[in-house]
């Protein structure tokens, strides 16, 4: 039996659904199993549309994240945080959120969603991909110096990840994370 919304989802997420508009979904997978703090959610339909994706119950409760606020997402095939291949995703809490362990987190929230077919979460992470792309962060937009001088790291230009979610350096990058744990050791 899922555990009821109102017993783990945060106020970023509980809600009555309402489907999306037709044509806007860039793929929509059926029998999906949602998981927050822990608990499962139940299962419903992962729409991924081009303005925000959402995850709704045949009792229409669900919820809907919105691009801007989707921090990072991922493929995950860890069963020991997850007993099934699953799309992880850390979203961006309401400033305010009163919940203990999301201000632990600093108010995010993670979100597993695991299609009932494990051969479709890479098709789920694509797609999701694909709408993030259609809202780019107004922050990249700067030069790649400004960007660097801002993250405190200098190496956005040189990390990317491959179409399975799998983390990417370029040789400068890996180069530059050896010169940077070296200066580690030697503090």
């Amino acid at each position: 039996m899922p555990v009821p919304f109102s017993a783990c989802m945060s106020r970023v997420l509980q809600h009555q659904a309402s489907l999306p508009e037709e044509g806007s979904s860039l793929h929509v997978e059926n029998s999906c199993t949602a998981q927050h703090r822990g608990a499962e959610l139940g299962t419903g339909r992962f729409y991924i549309t081009e303005k925000d994706l959402a995850w709704i119950r045949d009792d229409m409760m669900g919820f809907r994240l919105e691009y801007k606020r989707l921090i990072a997402h991922a493929v995950s095939r860890d069963h020991t945080a997850y007993p099934r291949d699953c799309v992880y995703m850390l979203y961006e809490g309401e400033e305010g959120e009163e919940e203990e362990e999301e201000e632990e987190s600093g108010g995010n929230v993670e979100i597993r969603i695991a299609p009932q077919d494990p051969t479709s979460v890479q098709r789920l992470f694509s797609a999701i991909s694909d709408g993030q792309l259609l809202h780019p962060d107004p922050q990249d937009s700067n030069d790649e110096e400004e960007e660097d001088e801002d993250s405190g790291l200098g190496m956005s230009s040189q990390i990317r990840f491959d179409s399975d979610g799998q983390l990417l350096m370029n040789q400068e990058g890996e180069e530059e994370c050896e010169r940077r744990f070296e200066d580690m050791e030697e503090d």
